[in-house]
């Protein structure tokens, strides 16, 4: 049973893991005792445990359906689903979408169910042990919030299947709880859940962290300062080596010492570094610690920002397929930065995603954070769609955001003061402004469509050159977006991929079919196991420019190299700038 069944029967489940204590009670290495009835005994989760210290979780998954015929047997399904909704993740490709947030739109599930009374199956190993009868005392859901009232985090699963195949065959996607509202009046309670990228918004997370010492003492403008003595805090606040920001005066130091329980100081101090000027200091003035990085890659900056700050687990980033990905087109983004307050770690992705010329998004099936850059793709990563065969009938829309359209890109870099503001124009060394003048001409769209970027991260001509190149070469055309709708049949086809679309609404001048590409920026199953819709941004890639990379020197010739090696090379031209069979030359990356 699967998506090319004839008379398929849509199934679809939801799974809930909660932490549910792996000890029995009162046996060791659990030390709670509080009598021998029942009653008294935990339900095995951290609300109403006895012995915190030994409490040793493990996941319990509770699977919930729609009430209908042909539940699977092999499974306790509990038959109280009444629907689920989902609002799926949306790529912003390289921020360049400002209503979006600099990582695109969240994933969202909502899912309500009907409350009931309930046995306690599942949920309490001493049920039969208890001196009254659980399906006569509360119900499911009031029961399950009063045990476990930490629910924030909890993974909540969607499968979508059909009745009669193997719930691993199903597809799968995964949200985590934000918020349990209910029960209500009619008995029905709303479970509301995002994707984990939301551990990373601005009200979430920061970095860095926010640093509790304060001075102790006063220093004067003029003072030569070999330490800084600091109170309010621990030598853990303050890891040695570092560097720490005391109002708008940035000082670097080697070591930190503890001389009292009220008193740390940090040793081996350099004052007015990184463009900062001398000032004078009051005792009482916050001292906050500063987050650096140097020559940093920039996938390797997010990954630090998603786990250390954002309190994202590592194992939701694919680090191998990450390094893949960047080790070719992200190699040349190092970037360097002092943060010298408490900043939105989304804030911050937001920033390195633009400037890098990559995105990241939650994929809901893989259960992965994803990192793709702004780059071709090649044949074997295309699929092809029609109207004919895939494409459900009455279902396209074409849209255009001339919002996102670009005719410049001005490029701030090398930041004198990094305790200024970000986008104060003065505060950055240099700038490097590229025009697409053809674009701005009477004959195309004839104004300008100018996009600032001000760049705490880029410290080098080449790399401020290549993000505006990029940049305007993927923007400088008014966006255009494709909606349509696929049967299930299709339903491998997901957020990311890249398509080439023949539809009728897509003609060439002399208004012949014309396949054009795409990449799908969304993806949602409205309605479960039946129908799938999809939005998708135009794609092209250098619009023929292909920069040239240094090669080894064992590397192949043009005629002999694979479509990659074409791509993320360098040859040599003919006089007339094409390569021997014809395809555009390089520019020297």
């Amino acid at each position: 049973m699967n998506e090319l069944t004839v008379g398929r029967e849509p199934l679809q489940i939801i799974e809930i893991e909660q932490p549910l204590c792996s000890l029995i009670y009162g046996e060791s290495p659990c030390a709670a005792v509080f009598g021998d009835t029942g009653d008294r005994k935990c339900f095995n989760t951290s609300r109403t445990c006895q012995d915190l210290d030994n409490y040793d979780p493990e996941p319990l998954t509770l699977r919930f359906a729609k009430p209908q015929q042909g539940l699977p047997d092999d499974l306790y399904l509990i038959p109280s689903l009444i629907s689920a909704s989902t609002s799926p993740t949306e790529i912003n490709v390289v921020g360049s979408d400002s209503s979006k947030g600099p990582l695109g739109i969240r994933a969202k599930l909502t899912v309500t169910f009907q409350d009931h009374p309930y046995s306690d199956l599942l949920v309490d190993k001493y049920r039969l042990e208890r001196g009254y009868i659980p399906v006569n005392r509360g119900t499911f859901w009031n029961k399950w919030l009063a045990r476990n009232p930490y629910h924030n985090q909890y993974v909540i699963r969607v499968r979508d299947g059909y009745v009669g195949q193997a719930l691993e065959d199903m597809r799968s996607r995964t949200y985590f709880i934000d918020r349990i509202n209910g029960p209500n009046s009619r008995g029905q309670v709303t479970v509301e859940a995002k994707d984990v990228l939301k551990l990373a918004d601005n009200d979430k997370a920061q970095a860095p962290a926010a640093s509790p010492g304060e001075l102790i003492v006063s220093y004067a403008e003029a003072a030569t300062i070999s330490e800084l003595r600091i109170t309010r805090a621990t030598a853990t606040d303050y890891p040695a080596p570092g560097t720490v920001r005391v109002n708008e005066e940035v000082f670097t130091y080697t070591g930190v010492t503890t001389t009292s329980d009220s008193e740390i100081r940090l040793t081996g101090i350099t004052r007015s570094t990184d463009g900062t000027k001398p000032g004078s200091h009051d005792a009482g003035d916050r001292v906050q610690r500063c987050l650096r990085y140097t020559e940093a890659r920039a996938d390797n900056i997010t990954s630090d920002l998603l786990t250390n700050y954002g309190g994202v687990p590592a194992g939701f980033i694919p680090s191998t397929d990450w390094d893949d990905e960047a080790s070719v087109w992200l190699e040349q983004f190092r970037l360097t930065a002092l943060i010298t307050e408490p900043t939105g770690v989304t804030d911050l992705l937001g920033e390195i995603t633009e400037q890098a010329l990559f995105y990241i998004w939650w994929d809901e099936r893989d259960q992965e954070i994803k990192l793709r850059a702004l780059r071709a793709v090649f044949g074997d990563q295309v699929t092809s769609i029609n109207d004919s065969s895939h494409i459900l009938k009455n279902t396209i829309e074409l849209k255009q955001n001339p919002k996102e359209r670009m005719s410049q890109v001005w490029v701030f870099f090398q930041q004198r003061d990094p305790t200024q503001k970000l986008d104060e124009e003065k505060n950055y060394r240099r700038i490097r402004i590229r025009v697409d003048a053809d674009a701005e001409s009477g004959l195309q769209y004839g104004e300008q469509r100018i996009k600032k970027i001000y760049s705490r991260w880029i410290q080098t001509d080449a790399v401020a050159i290549q993000t505006n190149t990029r940049l305007l070469t993927r923007f400088r055309d008014t966006p255009e977006y494709f909606g349509f709708r696929l049967d299930a049949k299709d339903r491998a086809l997901w957020t990311s991929d890249i398509i080439d679309a023949t539809v009728d609404q897509i003609v060439d001048d002399t208004g012949g079919a014309r396949s054009q590409r795409w990449q799908i920026i969304s993806a949602e199953e409205i309605i479960p196991g039946e129908v799938v819709e999809y939005r998708a941004q135009f794609f092209e890639f250098l619009k023929g420019d292909r920069f040239a990379f240094i090669m080894a020197n064992d590397a192949p010739d043009y005629a002999d190299a694979s479509e990659i090696e074409r791509a993320t090379g360098g040859f040599l031209s003919t006089d007339d700038g094409e390569m021997p069979n014809g395809d555009p030359g390089y520019l020297l990356q």
